[in-house]
């Protein structure tokens, strides 16, 4: 089976490096790694560095971001055409997305034209502050085959219409890095960032809350950093992704960074090792990242949530949410960092996963039908099914 994995940014690949080691090395697949979006770009760490570091065969290297600044337009009719010459090439039996950025749309459009199946990773979610809710819904409408994280996410996927013969809540393949990958020594860690993880740190994700425009953006990291200098908390705060103000949440962070150096450490890209490492380390976790949701209680860290852009997924126990105001932002962290929500996270076992995510996929994909045209044609599956009966 001739199969395409796409990868666009260091997150993304973070999570599907399992999967497409288990793809390479399955002789049933011919896998081939399609690298493009910001992994090709210098001011975005140029991450397919990363990619091969890791041994990672790559394809095909696709730029589709080369105009500055990135316009997602521009993105999207770019990756349709150069993604549509590659399949035309290669005729994959299917091809394998994750996600929700609105990129996927110029890897999946062009896919559906050519009548090649695609595997959507990750559907299913919620996520009301930001535009990758309906993104990742009309990604699902295209694709044939899901691998949602969990039933919920699976029951969402069926009400959508999707037949549920094609629908696997499989858990998150971040949870497969979390158990799997081997962690740096604190004192490796501490050489690498220069920081000293004996006082206390916090690991800062800020994305840009796209449905709410970019001088709402610009405002609400302020009001996050300002909150978190007024903590006794040393920052490690990783770069925003390549969304609508990404650029302008970057300047801002960059901005505190030289006024507060000795309180702030500012990196373009921590890789899956370093930052897997880091969730060890840290004390908490403050912003409003998917892996802050997804990928926290595994090492049970307190995680805060700020804002609308991660509202309504899925969320652990480890997990505060608050809006993005000053004194609510400071007293959550306090709570978080409390004995008594520490102890309340005592053996909690991450709902997102067990470590074999990928595993799954892998099997699950050698049973589908891929070159019957029901994989293409697709019925729309009426509201009164029975979830439940289905999931379990």
């Amino acid at each position: 089976m001739k199969v395409a994995v796409v990868t666009s940014t260091r997150a993304e690949y973070g999570l599907l490096h399992p999967l497409i080691t288990e793809l390479l090395k399955d002789s049933f697949y011919e896998c081939q790694l399609l690298v493009t979006g910001t992994h090709l770009r210098e001011d975005y760490g140029y991450t397919v560095k990363a990619i091969e570091e890791d041994g990672i065969p790559i394809a095909y290297r696709i730029p589709i971001m080369e105009q500055t600044p990135i316009e997602p337009e521009a993105v999207v009719a770019c990756a349709i055409i150069r993604f549509g010459e590659v399949y035309r090439k290669e005729k994959y039996d299917a091809v394998i997305l994750l996600g929700d950025r609105y990129e996927l749309f110029g890897f999946a459009v062009p896919a559906l034209f050519q009548l090649i199946p695609i595997v959507h990773i990750h559907g299913g979610e919620c996520t009301e502050g930001a535009i990758d809710e309906q993104i990742r819904h009309a990604i699902t409408k295209m694709a044939s085959v899901h691998f949602p994280s969990v039933p919920d996410n699976a029951k969402r996927i069926i009400q959508m219409g999707e037949n549920p013969q094609y629908v696997h809540a499989v858990g998150a393949l971040g949870i497969d890095n979390v158990l799997k990958v081997p962690l740096m020594g604190i004192q490796e860690l501490e050489k690498e960032l220069k920081i000293d993880f004996g006082r206390a740190v916090a690991l800062v994700t800020y994305h840009p809350v796209t449905l709410e425009g970019v001088e709402s953006s610009i405002e609400q990291i302020r009001i996050v950093l300002e909150a978190l200098l007024k903590t006794e908390l040393y920052l490690l705060i990783t770069m925003p992704n390549s969304d609508p103000g990404g650029n302008a949440v970057d300047q801002e962070i960059r901005n505190y960074y030289m006024r507060y150096p000795d309180r702030i450490t500012y990196v373009a890209s921590l890789g899956q090792r370093r930052y897997l490492s880091a969730l060890k380390y840290a004390k908490i976790v403050v912003g409003n990242s998917s892996s802050g949701i997804i990928e926290t209680a595994s090492f049970l860290i307190p995680t805060i949530d700020i804002g609308n852009r991660q509202k309504g997924r899925f969320a652990p126990r480890n997990i505060i949410h608050c809006e993005c105001r000053m004194e609510e932002i400071i007293q959550s962290i306090e709570y978080g960092l409390s004995e008594e929500f520490r102890d309340d996270l005592s053996e909690y076992e991450n709902p997102y996963g067990d470590g074999h995510t990928a595993e799954r996929i892998v099997s699950l994909m050698k049973e589908i039908p891929w070159k019957e045209k029901r994989m293409i044609y697709k019925s729309f599956q009426s509201i009164d099914f029975n979830y439940d009966s289905h999931i379990k």
